[in-house]
């Protein structure tokens, strides 16, 4: 149990954990063909870690057999990476990609026969036992690591080149994440083929060379680090973006309160009767009071110059004092002209851009009581 409560591996475990429930919410939110591939992926990556655990994989040979879990453990590495394969295939071919998915299934097939199958040929008193200086020379030990290995690779080395590929067009938090993903894959990449060249010379040609063996682990470890930060990087970058924009709304919508409250005394029909409900609260209570700041505007705007919104940009003082002025004619029932103005600096067509031009316009508001 403490082995699997190392510190490295809690790193790993809360690595796995974020990951995988940041695809799950992806999935929930959209059970697409690519979210179900990437999910699917980091679930095979996750059991796998697991069913390398002493703990886990002692179980798991007691329950199903000796060697049993070493074969789940590289089945699920092979499946992990043939859905990440799958997923770029999925969003990169189209109507076409059915076909190709299913040409890809063959190799994963192949690759999981070859383990049960080697792993069944192998004497049992070897069967699960890591790779090493005392089981390489074993036909089935090393037939069964390298057909793995093999496998790897080839999904690794694809699963790079197609995030390079990508990397052009992502934008710049999503290409953060691709560059990390393929990186780790990279790094992971080399790892299998230090473990391969260390299977074939000491299968073929007898020699053990145990720096091919010890420089792969590193490798793996650090690849698989790395993939999964570059999987969770975009999910972690946007929670924090939304809680960020959730406070600088907070603050705005307080910010806006003594320009939002004259208004709605001279016009209290800009109030929104439909209260704000669901997710994202604070942003649509935020966005409910701009929105009902420029109704105002606009109803008040046949008392104002029809240079305003320009003056709201340059003098935001004067600003201040024209609409309470304007203000004070509209309650005192003096004419006005009819004619509704620019209440905003020219420019400012969405609600983002309004934001600015009001708070300063509240706050001098606020200045001038």
């Amino acid at each position: 149990m403490s082995t699997l409560f190392s510190p490295v591996n809690l790193l790993a475990l809360v690595l796995f954990a974020a990951a995988l429930a940041w695809r799950i919410y992806q999935v929930t939110r959209a059970p697409t063909v690519p979210n179900w591939a990437v999910t699917a992926c980091v679930a095979g990556f996750a059991a796998a870690f697991l069913l390398q655990q002493p703990v886990v994989s002692d179980e798991v040979d007691a329950l199903l057999g000796r060697g049993a879990a070493r074969v789940a453990n590289n089945a699920l590495l092979a499946c992990g990476i043939c859905a990440l394969v799958i997923f770029f295939l999925g969003s990169a071919l189209g109507p076409r990609r059915y076909r190709r998915v299913a040409l890809e299934l063959v190799p994963l097939a192949a690759a999981i026969a070859s383990m049960v199958v080697t792993m069944a040929l192998t004497p049992p008193q070897l069967r699960g036992l890591p790779l090493g200086p005392s089981t390489i020379h074993d036909s089935g030990v090393a037939a069964f690591y390298l057909g793995a290995g093999l496998y790897l690779i080839y999904g690794l080395v694809a699963c790079t080149a197609w995030i390079v590929r990508y990397l052009r067009v992502a934008d710049r938090d999503l290409r953060i994440g691709l560059r990390l993903s393929a990186i780790g894959m990279a790094s992971a990449a080399a790892g299998s083929v230090f473990r391969a060249l260390y299977i074939v010379v000491a299968w073929v040609f007898g020699p053990v060379v145990k720096i091919l063996l010890l420089l792969g682990v590193p490798f793996v470890i650090v690849g698989g680090m790395l993939f999964l930060a570059g999987v969770t990087y975009p999910g972690v970058r946007a929670r924090v973006s939304a809680l960020r924009r959730r406070r600088q709304h907070r603050r705005e919508h307080a910010a806006l309160a003594p320009l939002w409250t004259v208004l709605v005394e001279a016009f209290p029909s800009i109030v929104l009767r439909t209260p704000p409900r669901g997710r994202g609260g604070v942003n649509r209570v935020h966005y409910r009071r701009v929105i009902e700041i420029r109704d105002g505007l606009v109803q008040l705007s046949p008392y104002l110059d029809a240079d305003f919104g320009e003056v709201v940009a340059t003098d935001p003082a004067a600003a201040a004092a024209a609409l309470k002025a304007a203000l004070r004619r509209h309650a005192d029932g003096e004419a006005s002209d009819g004619r509704a103005k620019q209440v905003l600096p020219a420019g400012a067509d969405d609600l983002e851009s309004d934001v600015r031009p009001l708070l300063a316009l509240s706050a001098a508001m606020a200045d001038g009581k």
